[in-house]
């Protein structure tokens, strides 16, 4: 049974998609089977690991396979390991189907929880074939983000040491523990990983170290720091061809390896 983890945070530009792809890729690699899971309707996550445009993937995506509550005819193979569940822009009308139409098909019996429950109930199908599912969620607290996290078994949220990403992180965690505690109890927090450190600015400094005074043992050791060729990968494919491509990588390495043992232990 595979172990379904989500990357999120309600702000943009915190290195969501980078981080979720890269350990998507890092785990297959490994030998791990993956299904990387895109829930933004920009779908970044898409085009960074299969090089395509996202309107290549127009109805044919996860908004599909969330109203017919089966992923397996819109599955894309990345390689031997990875497969994705794309997105693209009209995955922006999660919210209003689910309101205006699947809310409908409910009986007055159903559980409250119901249209929190269609990703999860969705991925169920497949949660068998894979050792691992990555959720990349949209920057925002919406019905996806929601969808997402009552999918989750466990949850990374991201905090980019900035100072309206660190605005944003308390809220997230806010969010999560509301889904813990009156959704799904199986969702649990994997931990907080700081992201996009520029170590040559003191205020970068200054938030990373208060994060990880504030929040402790719930912070991951590995520090993501900005790196060129990171940015480049989002343009040329994944490449670990050779010095540069490694030091790039070497950061998800560790983070991976962490993550493994958190939601391992």
């Amino acid at each position: 049974m595979g172990i379904t983890i989500s990357f999120g945070l309600q702000k943009g530009g915190v290195s969501k998609t980078t981080t979720s792809t890269l350990s998507a890729y890092i785990l297959a690699n490994q030998g791990h089977r993956v299904l990387m899971v895109d829930m933004d309707s920009q779908g970044n996550a898409s085009q960074f690991l299969t090089g395509k445009s996202p309107y290549d993937f127009q109805g044919k995506t996860v908004l599909e396979a969330c109203k017919e509550r089966d992923p397996r005819p819109y599955i894309v193979g990345v390689n031997e390991n990875l497969d994705l569940l794309p997105a693209e822009d009209l995955l922006s009308t999660f919210s209003r189907w689910l309101f205006d139409e699947y809310k409908h098909t409910l009986g007055r019996d159903a559980d409250p929880n119901s249209l929190l429950f269609v990703l999860r109930d969705t991925l169920a199908t497949v949660k068998d074939k894979y050792d691992y599912i990555l959720l990349d969620l949209p920057p925002n607290l919406g019905e996806q983000t929601l969808n997402g996290m009552a999918a989750s078994d466990w949850c990374v949220v991201m905090a980019q040491s900035e100072p309206f990403a660190y605005d944003a992180l308390q809220r997230y965690l806010e969010t999560l523990e509301h889904i813990h505690g009156r959704v799904n109890a199986n969702t649990k927090l994997a931990g907080i990983l700081t992201t996009l450190l520029d170590a040559r600015t003191a205020l970068g400094n200054f938030i990373r170290d208060r994060i990880a005074e504030e929040y402790e043992d719930l912070v991951f050791d590995t520090v993501i720091r900005r790196k060129s060729r990171v940015i480049e990968f989002s343009f040329e494919g994944i490449s670990n061809k050779n010095k540069t491509d490694r030091e790039a990588l070497e950061m998800y390495e560790d983070f991976v390896k962490e993550l493994k043992a958190r939601v391992k232990g």
